[in-house]
């Protein structure tokens, strides 16, 4: 028993430090987007690409698994599922690094504080599942949050509606599809791996390309291997999280997805000077209710005992 306790522990502490790994680093990113800034979204946008399926082949080749990429060209069903994955995550990450870019980096925290309710919403609409009392005042209060930014600031936040939706389908796809998370973003960045390079080589050819020793303004090397860097900023914090969630309760990895969207925020305010207007607060503090009320429901339901089967079978 003393074993079995201890291993226990073993593997939480492995999963608390992996999960809380991967919210740190999609926390800090935008430092890292900001830094090689001066080239451009979309090549920023090509080079992460790129250097994905670099590290994630590496990756899958060390399991032992690369083979199970060919399973996705001989099925159209999953052929189709991949190339709607593909469309969402890329529109959630060019948005993601437009805004750091643009400065709507508060923003784009609000969009991924707005996700796990949007997750709520698409598991009533598509999953058939039901919103207890709870979870219904705090998609309400979030529903209020975003009126409150739409009357009180005069526009649409959709930067914000734009990241929470394409990551909830994102999700809610894969799950429906049970797509294997490191053989799915293989597939959906390689997918996208021949335009990128022929946008990148297109760069090369009109000297405007950002990689390579004589390329870059001059930086060289030293912007090539930061560029590289772009592939372990994507596939680093996925390992981390799928080990995270593989050893802690789903209720504790929701509470530690909160981190990433907090240090955006502080980010966005402290280091980026973002303006944070009243009504912005506000739609915040609706957000924050409704994430408040939404733990707690979460919190509570999976403290709850599982009901014994009755019957044979």
């Amino acid at each position: 028993m003393a074993v079995d306790a201890s291993s226990s522990r073993s593997r939480a502490g492995l999963g608390a430090g992996a999960a809380l790994g991967a919210f740190l680093i999609w926390g800090f990113a935008p430092l890292y987007f900001k830094a090689v800034e001066h080239i451009g979204a979309w090549q920023i946008v090509a080079h992460r690409i790129l250097w994905s399926v670099v590290i994630l082949g590496l990756l899958l080749l060390a399991l032992g698994r690369l083979h199970e990429i060919r399973d996705v060209v001989r099925s159209r069903r999953r052929f189709l599922t991949y190339l709607a994955t593909t469309a969402l995550v890329t529109t959630n990450w060019s948005v993601f690094i437009w805004a750091v870019l643009n400065g709507y980096l508060v923003q784009s925290a609000l969009g991924y504080y707005l996700s796990p309710l949007v997750n709520v919403l698409l598991g009533v609409a598509f999953l058939g599942e039901r919103l207890g009392r709870m979870q219904v005042v705090a998609v309400g209060l979030a529903a209020a949050g975003v009126l409150v930014s739409v009357i009180g600031a005069g526009e649409v936040p959709w930067i914000a509606l734009i990241l929470a939706s394409t990551w909830g389908f994102y999700g809610l796809i894969r799950k429906r599809e049970k797509i294997d998370p490191f053989v799915g973003l293989m597939v959906e960045t390689g997918f996208l791996l021949p335009v990128c390079l022929a946008y990148l080589l297109w760069l090369w050819g009109q000297g405007a390309g950002a990689f390579g020793p004589v390329m870059a303004g001059g930086e060289g090397w030293a912007m090539s291997l930061a560029l590289m860097a772009s592939g372990v900023i994507t596939g680093m914090p996925i390992v981390l999280y799928m080990i995270g969630a593989r050893h802690l309760p789903l209720s504790t990895v929701g509470l530690l997805q909160y981190l990433a969207p907090s240090i955006n925020l502080v980010l966005a305010t402290l280091v980026f000077e973002e303006p944070l207007r009243p009504a912005t607060l506000v739609t915040f503090a609706f957000i924050w209710a409704g994430l408040a009320l939404f733990t707690i429901d979460a919190t509570r339901r999976a403290r709850l005992p599982v009901a014994p089967r009755h019957g044979v079978g």
